[in-house]
């Protein structure tokens, strides 16, 4: 998954530094506890770049579930800026 691991414990003390890191070289950091890896440390890049795919992705599945996915773009305009276009 990741290359770069801290423990808990070490993750605590470091913690500054490993942020630096990871947002700088986007580069994700695993923590662990007992061996076992329980969170990914992501640089704000990479974590809004997976909202956008899971957003997406909720919104093929509402498309392929055949349900109102969403506004036309008149739809929305309309919304925005009111009721005739420029």
């Amino acid at each position: 998954m990741t290359e770069t691991t801290y423990s808990i414990v070490e993750a605590r003390a470091r913690l500054g530094a490993i942020a630096r890191e990871v947002s700088a070289t986007r580069e994700p950091v695993a923590i662990t506890d007992h061996g076992q890896t329980v969170a990914i440390l992501v640089s704000p890049a990479d974590a809004l770049e997976l909202q956008e795919l899971r957003a997406l992705a909720a919104y093929r599945a509402r498309q392929a579930r055949g349900e109102d996915a969403g506004v036309s773009h008149d739809e929305a305009y309309r919304r925005i800026f009111g009721e005739g276009k420029a």
